[in-house]
């Protein structure tokens, strides 16, 4: 498959245990057999200084306020746009991300009140409003989500087993995506392979573009 492009810069995001870690991998298989220049790197973290700042904002010992917590998140999310999303770009390769700001956006902004226009106001003014082109948004029932998390040792603060938090979650995602384009949404409930025929066929459209 030939490839011209600038870059493209694609996010997966999503609640807890929607299943976007397997479709990246799947997502990276497809690009490396076709010879596509791709890049995988998550949120929060992705460099030295922004994983260290991750163990601080996902420790559920840390003592900070939701003001401190975003602040951390954009720190974070600068040093990695700035030392590895854009020099990425720049070599022409897909940079895909396992969440980006509009998890900030929705856990920070909606889920801790922080204000979702706030959380966006403060990302459009310190990162300038950088953003992926499309984000592949997964979407699952709580009672699944509920379902998936009692199967896996609970790793951080947002993997806890609480209905009405990950709902919320559910909210702030429909809330942020409503009418806008750049979102695709991925029923997280089909087969694994249907949502991998999906995620590659949108991704063909863009490199074709």
């Amino acid at each position: 498959m030939k490839f011209n492009s600038n870059g493209l810069f694609i996010s997966f995001e999503g609640p807890e245990a929607s299943g976007k870690s397997t479709q990246i991998k799947l997502l990276a298989y497809f690009l490396k057999k076709n010879k596509i220049p791709f890049l995988i790197t998550r949120e929060p973290g992705g460099t030295k200084i922004a994983e260290k700042l991750r163990r601080i904002i996902l420790d559920k010992k840390a003592n900070i306020t939701a003001t401190e917590e975003i602040l951390l998140l954009m720190s974070a999310r600068m040093n990695h746009i700035n030392n590895i999303i854009k020099p990425a770009l720049k070599e022409g390769k897909i940079v895909i991300s396992d969440r980006f700001a509009d998890s900030t956006f929705v856990y920070q902004g909606h889920v801790n009140k922080y204000g979702m226009k706030k959380t966006i106001d403060l990302h459009r003014i310190l990162l300038n409003n950088f953003l992926p082109i499309k984000t592949f948004l997964f979407i699952l029932p709580v009672n699944q989500i509920i379902k998936r998390l009692k199967k896996r040792n609970v790793t951080n603060k947002y993997d806890k087993i609480d209905t009405s938090f990950h709902k919320n979650v559910i909210n702030g995602y429909m809330k942020l995506s409503k009418n806008k384009r750049r979102f695709i949404f991925i029923d997280a409930l089909n087969s694994t392979n249907e949502i991998n025929d999906k995620i590659v066929k949108s991704i063909n459209n863009l490199i074709l573009k």
